[in-house]
């Protein structure tokens, strides 16, 4: 079946310039994280230290689809970029409380990609909200008079 390029430029305009800053950003963590893992795995080592690397190339796979599907604004990327803020939010916090090594740089970075993905312009684009100028209606909750 064949596309013409207009639905593909239509839909490239249509995303916000902050998507593109965070795909990117998440794509160069994966790249990193991927090179790290392979590095760890050649040097080899004891088993935590393998299993470190295969957990590092694994997260670094999983980065750059998610930035891939952030280019492509793939509905289920903005509730993967949200989990992913989560649990490092709450493993940088857990650093910072209960060890002496947390990283602040990430922290920052994922706060930033939070601030940059919150917006409701963003959050439209990628389908999560209704567009402003879709009224909602809300219904009854009393079941007779749906009858």
């Amino acid at each position: 079946m064949y596309r013409s390029g207009a639905t593909d430029s239509r839909r490239a305009s249509k995303r916000p310039v902050p998507v593109t800053f965070v795909a990117a950003l998440i794509m160069a963590v994966g790249v990193y994280n991927v090179v790290d893992g392979v590095v760890v795995l050649v040097n080899g080592g004891d088993n935590s230290k393998l299993a470190e690397g295969a957990f590092e190339i694994a997260f670094g796979v999983f980065a750059v689809a998610i930035g891939n599907g952030a280019l492509r604004m793939r509905r289920w990327v903005w509730a993967a970029f949200m989990t992913l803020a989560v649990i490092g939010l709450t493993h940088q916090l857990l650093r910072h409380f209960f060890y002496d090594h947390p990283s602040y740089l990430n922290l920052a970075v994922i706060a930033l990609v939070v601030f940059a993905l919150t917006p409701l312009d963003v959050q439209i684009a990628f389908g999560v909200r209704p567009p402003r100028n879709v009224l909602l209606e809300e219904g009854t909750r009393n079941p007779i008079d749906s009858v």
